[in-house]
């Protein structure tokens, strides 16, 4: 069967045969061309018609029933209007009368199409797995500070119930593990604060990570931001970035 409507490499059209059993490259090449060297010619190729691929050049040696042989129109020989090579159908097919076969450039023009989309579908399915894990770093962080700030506070004295004992922040960096918590007195106090009261300071923060069993680590000293007591932590396992209730 002759299928035609693809082109070359240069846009040259070609006519397609079906290979047969005990068919070789040569052979093919001489019938169809007149001379079985054309065989190494950019213009002559064989195509896999199941995968939609042109077998490299390299794989002539060995080729199979049902592949294509394809060769630019204007190089085929008289001889390759042969009965053997004539257009013809086969109704089993179920290709209407008249139907050409499918021009394989057009992978040319779906391929780039097809790999945007795919990118597209990657980077978005990678950018919503990050933004998941930084969410659920970042909640782990807000948790852990807001239970370290009410361990801190709770022994420290209150002029009413409701009012807090000191004035807190909390400063997060999902993407580095580090959360560092801000601590400065309460209108009217002078704790916390590491001019005074450093070795206090030190003495509750060990206390609150001794209540806290899954507390991450202190991540260098405590030191002095203007009024703020700053106290730095990395997590580091996971089960600290999964978050706690």
């Amino acid at each position: 069967m002759m299928m035609t409507g693809s082109t070359d490499a240069v846009g040259r059209p070609l006519a397609c045969f079906f290979v047969r059993h005990g068919d070789t490259a040569a052979g093919l090449a001489l019938v169809l061309t007149g001379d079985a060297r054309s065989r190494h010619q950019s213009w002559f190729q064989i195509l896999d018609p199941a995968r939609a691929t042109f077998i490299p050049k390299s794989g002539y040696d060995r080729i199979r029933s049902g592949w294509q042989v394809c060769v630019a129109s204007e190089m085929l020989s008289d001889r390759s209007a042969q009965p053997r090579f004539a257009p013809a159908l086969l109704p089993q097919t179920g290709v209407p009368q008249g139907q050409t076969a499918i021009d394989f450039t057009i992978l040319w023009w779906v391929a780039p199409p097809f790999a945007i989309v795919s990118g597209l579908i990657v980077g978005w399915l990678a950018a919503g797995r990050y933004v998941g894990e930084r969410r659920s770093r970042l909640d782990t962080m807000r948790g852990f500070g807001a239970r370290f700030i009410r361990e801190f506070e709770r022994p420290l004295f209150r002029r009413c119930a409701g009012e807090p004992a000191v004035r807190s922040r909390l400063r997060c960096a999902p993407s580095r593990h580090r959360l560092e918590i801000l601590l400065a007195p309460a209108e009217g106090r002078s704790y916390p604060n590491l001019f005074d009261h450093r070795r206090n300071m030190e003495y509750d923060v060990e206390r609150v990570l001794q209540l806290l069993s899954d507390a991450p680590v202190i991540d260098g000293f405590l030191h002095a931001e203007g009024p703020w007591v700053v106290v730095p932590f990395r997590f580091e396992t996971s089960r600290q970035q999964e978050g706690v209730a």
